[in-house]
C-alpha cells in the first residue's frame, strides 16, 4: 500500500491572555489515504502523488499570507483594547 496526504490550510482559534483575546491562526492540516500499489496504473493517478509537494507548497504559503493577515487582526483588537 502506497501512502497518499492531501495537504490543507486548517483555522484553529487560540486564546490570548496577555490580550484577553480569542483569535483564529491557520496551521497546516493532513488527510491520509491508502492508495494501493495495483491501483496507481494510470498518468492521472501517478500525477495525484506526484502533487503532493506542491499541494504541501501551496497550502504553506497560503497559511503564511493568512496567519499575517491574523496577526495583524489580533494586535489591532489588542490595541483597541489598551486605549480603552
Amino acid at each position: 500500500m502506497l501512502s497518499a496526504c492531501a495537504y490543507y490550510p486548517k483555522q484553529i482559534e487560540v486564546y490570548d491572555s496577555g490580550c484577553n483575546v480569542t483569535y483564529k491562526k491557520l496551521v497546516l492540516g493532513k488527510d491520509k489515504s491508502n492508495i494501493g500499489v495495483g491501483s496507481c496504473k494510470n498518468e492521472v493517478c501517478i500525477a495525484s502523488l506526484l502533487s503532493i509537494p506542491l499541494q504541501a507548497l501551496v497550502a504553506g504559503s497560503v497559511i503564511v499570507a493568512g496567519n499575517v493577515i491574523y496577526w495583524f487582526e489580533k494586535e489591532g483588537t489588542c490595541l483597541l483594547k489598551e486605549t480603552h
